[in-house]
């Protein structure tokens, strides 16, 4: 190779390299991020702080007429963030009925078959991967929704 292919080639690797680093980091900007995770999963701790807070943010319902009613003394429906190895669930008890309000299945999983929501005693919901089966029961145990995971690997 004669010193002009040699300067050549070497100018257009370095002109790819520039390129490339150009943008890696405009995309970094932007907040695309392939430099880092930018974007992380909220925790269970994170979920019910939004959910507290966004509560607390509604403003009272509003009533055209005004409706007497007895004082009661349960408390508000308070969701709870659950984890299962298939998934997490949004879910909240009303007395003894349990609803399932949200759901998100783990990598790899995905929703299988009819959702129970409620309310009614009990909600569940099938994650499935494959050949692996993951039904969760979730109900309330002392007003705060409990999960139960069977697993089935057929």
């Amino acid at each position: 190779m004669n010193r002009r292919g040699l300067a050549m080639a070497s100018g257009w690797l370095l002109a790819a390299v520039a390129t490339a680093a150009i943008g890696t980091v405009a995309l970094d900007i932007v907040g695309s991020g392939i430099l880092g995770p930018q974007n992380q999963p909220l925790t269970e701790a994170d979920v019910n702080q939004a959910l507290a807070s966004a509560r607390a943010a509604q403003p009272p319902a509003s009533s055209t007429t005004p409706v007497t009613t007895a004082p009661t003394t349960t408390t508000p429906a308070i969701p709870h963030g659950l984890n299962t190895p298939g998934g997490s669930l949004v879910a909240a008890c009303d007395g003894d009925q349990v609803t399932l309000l949200s759901w998100s299945p783990a990598q790899g999983f995905r929703t299988d078959g009819g959702v129970a929501r409620g309310p009614a005693p009990t909600a569940s919901i099938k994650f499935k991967s494959g050949k692996t089966e993951i039904r969760v029961t979730v109900s309330c145990r002392n007003g705060e929704p409990v999960a139960d995971t069977a697993t089935d690997d057929h």
